[in-house]
């Protein structure tokens, strides 16, 4: 079973066929992995790849830049079996980010180094870098990932930025001129338009996947918000934020596998990952407690209470065991205009893929929907 999403955020009609594309062949590559005998580590690794490599996606090649014009991605693996975690952040010219992650899982199941040393799970920058050509100098860390696109939206929002923070100043020294016109020029934030693209651009990509063995693994990967502060570490390599993996233990304790994508302050403040995934174990079914995720641990949050709009979605799996027989059910949910997703399970001769939308009436920010699937009974 593999399960994907394309970020949360706004997708627009004009290219709802080139990401449910992406998600397709996502979905297929992961399957193919399963059908081989790939473990849940290996296909959501081998999909989140696929992801990275597409330039319509906010990971790898064609990611957000920061605001020196740079590429720095994050990305994160865990192993519900095992239950390590590992997570690069802020790297640059790594094509697919999520292959250095799972490198850490790797390393951390195979023990204490030498003296007793307990092996890294996170590692950023350009240590980064070093660590991973020093232990698999196959992975790429040389890559270009500006494309024509995402140098072109770079300069849209650079200018947009300096038209604002122009027309912000303009304001301030209007309302030192004329002290009686304050009130009503008070609101000088970003407009209706500025705040729709921002959402535009929250995309953090990740998949989900349970084995022949039952084993299930999480994964994510984002080049981060558009104009973010170089350095700036985001849910995709945080423990807790972007993805979760717990195999399943006992009657009253189920599997449970998460992959998040919005706002990346919103998903780390609220460890959002994790909160889901307890939310799911704790409750009678999965689509309940990702439903309570959403509304008592992110929409009403109190780590979140001074923001009046929050962007957040997720894609999660439950897996529960009885008499022999398993039962794992699909969940996804977003907070956000759009998500994409797909999923395929080995009995499906093709992927499901489609564009997850908020009802008209809804509110981006302010309301979820949410939705389910029971894979196997």
């Amino acid at each position: 079973m593999i399960a994907i999403h394309a970020g949360a955020g706004y997708h627009s009609e004009s290219k709802s066929d080139v990401y449910k594309s992406i998600c397709k062949q996502a979905c297929l590559m992961a399957i193919e992995a399963i059908k081989c005998g790939k473990n849940a580590v290996d296909c959501v690794t081998i999909a989140v790849k696929c992801l990275e490599d597409s330039p319509n996606t906010n990971a790898g090649i064609g990611s957000n830049l920061t605001m020196d014009g740079t590429v720095e991605c994050d990305a994160s693996v865990m192993d519900g079996l095992s239950l390590q975690f590992g997570a690069v952040g802020c790297v640059q010219g790594f094509q697919n980010p999520v292959e250095a992650a799972r490198l850490l899982v790797e390393k951390q199941k195979q023990g204490n180094l030498s003296l007793g040393r307990i092996p890294p799970s996170i590692l950023v920058g350009n240590r980064a870098e070093k660590w991973i050509l020093e232990n698999d100098p196959h992975i790429n860390t040389s890559c270009n990932l500006i494309t024509d696109e995402s140098k072109r939206m770079f300069l849209k929002y650079k200018r947009r930025l300096e038209l604002h923070e122009e027309r912000v100043n303009n304001k301030r020294r209007k309302i030192h001129q004329n002290k009686e016109k304050q009130e009503e020029d008070e609101e000088i934030g970003v407009t209706e338009e500025e705040d729709s693209d921002q959402s535009l651009i929250q995309d953090t990509v990740g998949a989900i996947a349970m084995d022949t063995s039952g084993n299930l693994a999480a994964a994510v990967s984002s080049g981060g918000i558009a104009l973010k502060q170089p350095g700036r570490l985001g849910p995709a390599a945080t423990y807790g934020s972007g993805c979760w993996a717990y195999n399943w233990s006992s009657d009253s304790k189920p599997g449970v596998a998460i992959a998040t994508s919005g706002s990346g302050e919103h998903l780390m403040k609220t460890l959002f990952s994790k909160e889901c995934a307890s939310c799911i174990q704790n409750m009678n079914s999965g689509s309940l407690g990702l439903s309570f995720a959403f509304k008592d641990h992110f929409l009403e949050s109190e780590f979140l209470k001074h923001l009046d709009c929050k962007f957040g979605g997720a894609i999660a799996l439950r897996q529960d065991k009885y008499d022999n027989k398993q039962s794992v059910e699909l969940i996804w949910g977003h907070t956000t205009d759009s998500m994409c997703i797909g999923f395929m399970s080995l009995s499906d001769k093709k992927p499901k893929v489609f564009l997850s939308r908020l009802p008209p009436q809804s509110l981006p920010g302010k309301s979820f929907t949410m939705e389910g699937r029971q894979i196997y009974k």
